[in-house]
Parts: structure tokens; C-alpha cells; sequence
């Protein structure tokens, strides 16, 4: 626990935080915002886990409304940058100094994403960081996971207590792969879809996910990518996302299809009407 600052060593470090931010430009304030915290958190004036100043004062110091601010602040969170305490403020997240270290063009997440596309491309994500981290993971990578697996086992009465380390299993193993652009997107991409997966019936026994997360730490522990990407693949599949029996699979038209196409009519239906 962070033992709180007194007045003085607040102002101190207030002051800092404004001579390294400066001000920012309107345009592209999230990118800027981003860039600016790594900087923070690279000369050691903020660190991981740190609580940000107010939105009042960070408003103040890069002389833009509290409007904008918040916008940008809540890109942050959703791409795990910063955490939300309830009644406590924005903290820099345990992971910020890694996710801060991918170029802000890439970070920001990307507008329009239909959540099939998201699931699409976190299912082949998954599976890589699952073969990356079957050829790199550490011991304290794998006692992680391993701790996280024990955490769903005891919790498989409790859905919300069985996602967190659900969550986390699937977090370590980005983290094991060493890949930064795993680790962000895959703690971006899980966060969205495991909201939506909430919202759908819980199976009456989790004995069927439990086994499928024991196989994938298996074959991780065993230093087997192809089985940790074989065995991932299976997890994350078509037909529980979309809930679909098996002899449905072959009839699947993505969503993410039509979103796409709908996208591309309408702007074509738009080009046309202008024309005329």
C-alpha cells in the first residue's frame, strides 16, 4: 500500500509532472497523452501502480478541457494503461511501462470493430502467444499461470471469480510470450469480449474449461509450441463464441463479414448521393 504524500512532496511532485509534460496540442491529444506518460514513467517520475494527479490538475497542467481529458483518459483504461479505483482516481496500471512502450499509432485502439473481427483476431493471437510462450516462458511465468488455474479450480461456483483468473491465466501467457504487441492487444481484446461473454448463459459445469486451460499449461510446460497452439486454438473456438453445434460451423457468415460489407455499401450508397 502507497503511504500518502504530504502537502509539499505533493507540489514537488506536481511540479515535475508539469515541467516534463508541458502542453499538448488539441489534435491527437490521446496519442500525445500517451507518448507523454512514457516519458513519466521512463525518467522515473511516475511509476507503475502510481496514482495520476486529479482530472483538474492533469487539465490544468496540459492546458486542455476536462472534456477532452476524460476522453482520452478512458482510452487509456480500455487499453489498460491506467486503472479505475472507485472513489480513489486513475493509477498507473502494473503493465503501463510495457503497454506504453508500443508506438501510440498502434496502441490507440482502432474505431468500428465489430466484436466477431476483435474475437477473430484474438483467437490467432491467442494461439501464437500460446506457441511464443511454450518456447520462452520462464518458471515465474509458468508458477503464474499455474497459480491462476488454481484460482478458476477454486472459484468454478463463482462466474465473476472464475473470470478474473480466467482473465489472468490468458494475461500470463501473453506476458510469457515476450511479445509487447501480444500482451497489449491480448489484455485489450479479452477485457471487451469478456464483457459480452458475461452477458450469455454460464455452462452448468466448468470441468470442460478447466481441462482445456490444464492441456494448453501442459503443453506450455512441456516446451511444445505446436501442441500450445493446437491446444489454444480448441479453447478459443468458433462454435462456443457463437454458441453453435458442430454441424453449424460449415454455415457461419461472420458477422464481421457483413459489418464490413454493410460498411463499404453504405459508403459507396453515401459517394453515390453526393454525385447526383
Amino acid at each position: 500500500m502507497k503511504l500518502s504524500r504530504s502537502p509539499k512532496t505533493e507540489l514537488k511532485k506536481l511540479s515535475h509532472i508539469a515541467k516534463e509534460l508541458g502542453t499538448v496540442r488539441r489534435v491527437g491529444l490521446t496519442e500525445q497523452l500517451i507518448e507523454k506518460l512514457e516519458s513519466l514513467v521512463l525518467k522515473g517520475v511516475l511509476s507503475p501502480g502510481e496514482q495520476l494527479p486529479s482530472e483538474r490538475q492533469l487539465a490544468h497542467l496540459l492546458s486542455v478541457s476536462r472534456a477532452s481529458l476524460r476522453q482520452a483518459l478512458k482510452v487509456l483504461q480500455v487499453m489498460g494503461v491506467l486503472e479505475v479505483r472507485q472513489g480513489s482516481g486513475n493509477y498507473l496500471s502494473e503493465g503501463a511501462e510495457e503497454i506504453l512502450k508500443v508506438p501510440p499509432r498502434i496502441l490507440v485502439p482502432l474505431r468500428g470493430l465489430t466484436q466477431a473481427e476483435l474475437f477473430e483476431v484474438r483467437r490467432s493471437m491467442e494461439a501464437e502467444a500460446a506457441a511464443a510462450a511454450a518456447e520462452r516462458a520462464t518458471a515465474k511465468d509458468l508458477e503464474a499461470m499455474r497459480i491462476e488455474l488454481n484460482g478458476m479450480k477454486a472459484n468454478d461456483h463463482d462466474r465473476v471469480a472464475y473470470g478474473v483468473h480466467d482473465l489472468a491465466f490468458h494475461n500470463a501467457i501473453a506476458t510469457a510470450s515476450s511479445n509487447r504487441c501480444f500482451i497489449w492487444f491480448l489484455s485489450l481484446a479479452n477485457k471487451v469480449l469478456y464483457k459480452a461473454l458475461l452477458r450469455r448463459p454460464m455452462p452448468k459445469s466448468m470441468e470442460s474449461s478447466i481441462e482445456e486451460h490444464e492441456n494448453i499449461l501442459q503443453a506450455i510446460e512441456a516446451r511444445n509450441p505446436v501442441l500450445a497452439r493446437n491446444e489454444m486454438l480448441k479453447h478459443v473456438s468458433y462454435a462456443k463464441y457463437y454458441m453453435l453445434d458442430t454441424k453449424e460451423l460449415a454455415e457461419i457468415r461472420f458477422l464481421a463479414y457483413e459489418s464490413a460489407e454493410s460498411r463499404t455499401s453504405s459508403g459507396k450508397n453515401h459517394a453515390d448521393s453526393g454525385t447526383q
